[in-house]
């Protein structure tokens, strides 16, 4: 045997088994960390997705809590509402219990108090600010890390120095603006036209009559989805009716249509007085919930016209001959419960049952 074969058989890496032995051992690391990697991450993903269902429904259960507490108040008290340390309690109290009903890779999840942010909703810049003004959303994050729930251990990633995994997820839940209503919701037979909200808002003034053709008297009278829409129908069914509770008005999507009359409705006025008298509160005013129906004007239109959105507005004054007039002001971020949201804002009116928009 020449040297040249001793020296390659004393050296394993020249040796052909001791290489292929060499290169198995490289491949199975290689092929347990690729293992650990698919398995633990995995692992990881589903558990962010059970957080995220879990932030949702929290999220949800949280604003819901804070919607009921906006039930429970006048229009006056929900336009000057801070949210009290009470209540704040509530909303809290919601969010835990509906989080800990939920799991995320076997352990219910408990949320922080600090993890909970309650406060408002830019649909626009998709920004939660939290505040104690009106608040009308709330913020969850559902976490499994040091900081609530432990992180996720790994099955095989400690063999690379990987034994656990920190995961989470955020969700936001708000009030938006009402996009259906039940029926009897809708007070008065009477609407704002899109064309008011081009030139006037929150707190603006507008004439519900007479409508002179001007921005602010932009609205209408309507018989709802009754016919034929005239002031024998406004007065002796409708407005007669909601008096001594032998109508109520429709139930009501955008996209639905109402009748709307281009005519003198002045001999209503009597009746409509009634109403206002009966409706009134100590200072004189009627909240009403109105809808807004499309029009590019302040013409009073005729026949029937689609529902976009609502409206709520404040009456505050109605005459009769020889002046019938009525006069009121739209109001800002009224909470309307027993309905649905994601309807275009017009004030807004919105619904105390929310939807999530993060």
């Amino acid at each position: 045997m020449n040297k040249v074969e001793l020296r390659r058989l004393g050296n394993p890496l020249n040796n052909e088994h001791g290489a292929v032995a060499a290169m198995t051992a490289i491949f199975l690391v290689v092929l347990l960390a690729v293992a650990a990697a698919a398995i633990d991450i995995g692992h990881a993903l589903v558990a962010k997705n059970e957080l995220q269902n879990t932030a949702d429904a929290a999220a949800l259960a949280g604003t819901r809590a804070l919607g009921v507490i906006y039930e429970g108040m006048t229009p006056a008290q929900q336009q000057t509402y801070t949210l009290t340390s009470g209540d704040q309690a509530t909303v809290v109290a919601a969010v835990q219990t509906t989080a800990v009903a939920n799991s995320a890779a076997g352990v219910p999840i408990t949320v922080n108090a600090s993890d909970i942010a309650i406060g408002t909703w830019n649909p626009t810049t998709r920004l939660h600010t939290p505040t104690v003004n009106q608040p009308k959303a709330v913020r969850v994050w559902a976490r499994r890390d040091s900081s609530a729930n432990g992180p996720i251990s790994t099955f095989l990633a400690g063999v690379v120095g990987l034994t656990s995994v920190s995961v989470g997820a955020v969700a936001t839940a708000d009030m938006t603006a009402v996009g259906q209503t039940a029926p009897g919701q809708l007070d008065v037979p009477f609407g704002i036209s899109t064309y008011y909200f081009t030139q006037f808002g929150c707190g603006d003034a507008i004439k519900f009559y007479p409508n002179d053709g001007t921005p602010q008297a932009c609205s209408a009278w309507h018989t709802f989805d009754l016919s034929p829409a005239n002031a024998n129908t406004l007065r002796n069914t409708i407005i007669n009716g909601m008096l001594n509770g032998t109508y109520q008005s429709p139930g009501t999507t955008p996209g639905d249509t109402l009748n709307f009359i281009n005519g003198n409705v002045a001999s209503a006025f009597p009746n409509l007085i009634n109403l206002y008298n009966a409706r009134k509160d100590a200072n004189g005013n009627w909240d009403v919930f109105v809808p807004v129906y499309q029009s590019d004007t302040c013409t009073p239109p005729n026949g029937p016209l689609p529902i976009v959105g609502y409206a709520e507005a404040r009456i505050t004054n109605v005459q009769g001959s020889p002046n019938h007039l009525i006069t009121a002001t739209v109001l800002c971020n009224i909470f309307e419960g027993n309905t649905t949201g994601g309807g275009p804002p017009y004030g807004p009116v919105l619904s105390t049952i929310p939807g999530l928009v993060e």
